[in-house]
């Protein structure tokens, strides 16, 4: 079975139908798939400035199509070891740290942001 658990950054190039990503969705995804995304990346995506309730529909559909990871004191023990030993930005800690916790293959762009950390798989769609 895989693990994956997406970042912010894959789910705008879903929505926006980017090659890439819809590439490894069909490649990768399978029924034995299990894919997460993290409770900050919802806030991140909604909370974005001059998002349409619309829009903010079809986020929260997208995303029912997966397992959200809550905030728990696991994840938060995960972000302190991470914040402890790599400058990063909360939300991108959280999300490396959720993907720990679920030992799942983080999926993100952003491979340089999440370099280094212990226990982290990191997989990029765009250099696939």
């Amino acid at each position: 079975m895989s693990l994956y658990l997406l970042d912010t950054n894959i789910l705008i190039y879903f929505m926006q139908d980017t090659p890439e990503v819809k590439s490894f969705f069909y490649k990768r995804i399978t029924l034995e798939s299990t894919i997460y995304y993290s409770f900050i990346t919802r806030l991140e995506l909604i909370g974005l400035p001059k998002i349409s309730n619309d829009t903010a529909e079809k986020i929260d559909m997208l995303l029912n199509e997966f397992y959200r990871i809550d905030y728990n004191l696991n994840i938060e023990e995960h972000v302190l070891k991470i914040r402890k030993n790599k400058r990063l930005k909360i939300p991108d800690a959280i999300i490396a740290a959720s993907a720990i916790y679920k030992k799942s293959i983080l999926v993100t762009r952003n491979e340089k942001d999440f370099k280094g950390i212990p226990n982290l798989k990191v997989l990029n769609p765009f250099s696939e």
